[in-house]
């Protein structure tokens, strides 16, 4: 899955001041402690948020009816967590509460190929 390619334009949180929109790869789906699914993605280049640095972060549908699918191949409006800074995930991890770190919202948009 890594090979598919995506920007992410943040909304939320106002104060982030990064780069925006980013340049994300598509790591896997990863099941959640909430039986919800996370599109887990790697940044092409890392930012600093809060003072962390922010390498990965996992998004999921916004909209209840919007499948993980929607976020994957095509354009949809997310809920977009980090990933903490001393945690490295990958399509095998199960994740916990402690994978995530409430960010924002945002829209993920496959890359043009």
């Amino acid at each position: 899955m890594g090979d598919q390619q995506h920007f992410i334009e943040i909304y939320e949180p106002y104060e982030y001041d990064g780069p925006n929109p980013l340049e994300v790869s598509g790591v896997a789906v990863l099941k959640g402690p909430t039986r919800s699914n996370y599109y887990l993605l790697e940044l092409s280049s890392p930012v600093e948020y809060d003072h962390e640095r922010v390498e990965q972060l996992l998004v999921a549908p916004r909209y209840n009816g919007d499948k993980i699918d929607r976020a994957v191949c095509s354009t949809c409006t997310v809920n977009i967590a980090r990933v903490p800074p001393d945690t490295h995930l990958d399509d095998s991890t199960s994740l916990t509460f402690e994978s995530i770190l409430r960010w924002g919202v945002g829209k993920i948009s496959p890359a043009p190929h």
